[in-house]
């Protein structure tokens, strides 16, 4: 297979990942704070590598920024997700679901702090602390259920995952 196939294969499976993504955020719109996105990004990332989980993300935070209007927290999707690509590369080492339920965890309960840095650039400090203070509720809800969405599904998502890839085997194996 040529350079053109791998570049298709690898446009195909972002396509893919990004759907994957749409279709989670939608399946859980109901339950406030409740969200697979986290999950995955940390998968994606671990699987096919950052510059993949990137790009998913990027054309996530677009496609939301369309369905939704732009404002400000889908501004916050362009930068917000990127970060947890960016953690996921740096402890893609750790095996432990334990681990990375705590990570993932963790940035459920920062996500409200993080979302609230486009805020403090363009209201200030008060509005930045307003936002972050009214939504820690959410970020707790969103810290308890990224931990426990971990713990149940990461090891089974990352098995899955084993089955998708970029280049077909090579013959004999």
């Amino acid at each position: 297979m040529g350079e053109t196939g791998r570049a298709i294969r690898r446009i195909v499976l972002i396509a893919a990942m990004t759907a994957v993504l749409e279709v989670a955020k939608f399946a859980l719109n109901a339950v406030a704070n409740v969200e697979l996105i986290t999950l995955l990004v940390m998968l994606y990332t671990r699987k096919f590598g950052w510059k993949m989980s990137l790009a998913s993300v990027l054309l996530f935070a677009v496609l939301e920024s369309m369905w939704w209007g732009v404002s400000i927290w889908t501004a916050t999707y362009f930068y917000v997700w990127p970060v947890l690509v960016l953690i996921a590369a740096l402890t893609a080492k750790t095996d432990s679901v334990l681990v990375n339920a705590v990570i993932a965890g963790v940035y459920g309960l920062l996500f409200g702090g993080l979302c609230s840095l486009l805020t403090l650039v363009t209201a200030g400090w008060n509005a930045a602390a307003a936002w972050w203070i009214a939504g820690i509720p959410y970020d707790l809800i969103h810290g308890a259920a990224n931990f426990l969405i971990c713990l149940i599904l990461y090891r089974p998502l990352f098995k899955a995952l084993d089955h998708i890839r970029i280049m077909p085997p090579e013959p004999g194996r």
